[in-house]
């Protein structure tokens, strides 16, 4: 995840296989950031302050927060937080699903990079060599910051992913991933092991096989289109609870209560990694909706034979 992160500044000609692959990543970053180097700083939920005076390692802050008064000669890389720097960072800066905010009077000597959120300049000093990066549009469900780019972020991805599949696919099909779905527990370990799988391949490609963006964007489009298909039954299994029957009701239902628990901060990122590992086993379980009864085919009326005498 770090090693992704770091690079983001780099991928960003291909922002839509990036999104892809910060959704698979995030959902490991905890077992990531687990075995990182001693001379770093791993915080979980507990916002971590660089005092004045000069420190030199790097930050990993997930759940959390990072604030710099003093001199910092290491990366800052966040997760669901906001950087705030007051001092001097004299290395890159990455946050995923955050803020990055340079008061006035503070330094920067290197890359910053907001994903999810946006970098606020104040008045610092920047380094000529020194990159901003926002993408104020990919918003990760649980981050600390919410604004109205991510909730409409969060909205057209929804709503993206219900009516592309409906569209695609006859409703039976949908109906499919719904009873599938019901297997909640089953699901859940199917779609966790396809997203692990998925997240390995995507590291394979990069760093052994060094793939072209072109690989990655074709595997990170079959990866969402099963995601997608997967979201649009678990959105109706959710609404029909409320609305039996009722088609339109469920969907808007199921999907606007997914949004507004995806926007709680910290429980947003659990809903979104159960819900991703939850709707890409439906999908899977239930043959991309193509495993279980089958629509009716039609018949074909009998010719009509006129005999002449």
């Amino acid at each position: 995840m770090r090693r992704m992160v770091k690079n983001a500044g780099s991928q960003l000609t291909t922002p839509f296989a990036l999104c892809v692959r910060l959704i698979i990543s995030t959902i490991f970053a905890l077992s990531a950031f687990a075995g990182s180097a001693i001379a770093e700083e791993n915080s979980y939920f507990r916002t971590v302050t660089v005092e004045p005076g000069v420190r030199t390692e790097s930050i990993n802050c997930i759940g959390c927060s990072v604030i710099v008064k003093g001199d910092l000669d290491g990366e800052i890389v966040t997760v669901g937080g906001d950087v705030t720097i007051l001092g001097k960072v004299r290395k890159d800066v990455v946050t995923v699903g955050g803020r990055v905010r340079l008061n006035k009077g503070a330094e920067a000597d290197a890359d910053i990079v907001a994903i999810g959120g946006m970098v606020e300049n104040e008045g610092a000093v920047i380094a000529p060599a020194a990159q901003f990066t926002s993408l104020p549009w990919m918003h990760l469900p649980g981050q600390l910051s919410i604004g109205w780019r991510g909730i409409v972020a969060l909205l057209c991805f929804h709503a993206v992913s219900i009516l592309l599949p409906v569209l695609t696919l006859r409703p039976r099909r949908i109906q499919n991933v719904v009873v599938a779905s019901r297997r909640w527990l089953v699901t859940g370990l199917v779609g966790m092991g396809a997203i692990f799988v998925i997240s390995f391949l995507l590291d394979l490609l990069d760093e052994e096989l060094h793939a072209g963006d072109t690989v990655e964007l074709i595997v990170s489009i079959l990866f969402l289109s099963v995601l997608m298909v997967g979201v649009a039954g678990v959105t109706f299994a959710i609404g029909d609870r409320f609305f039996p029957g009722q088609v339109l009701a469920a969907f808007l239902t199921g999907g606007l209560l997914l949004v507004a628990l995806e926007l709680i901060p910290y429980l947003g990122f659990a809903v979104m990694v159960s819900g991703s590992c939850w709707a890409t086993g439906s999908a899977l379980w239930s043959g991309i909706g193509f495993r279980g009864p089958q629509p009716p085919m039609r018949k074909k009326a009998p010719a009509v034979l006129k005999l002449t005498a």
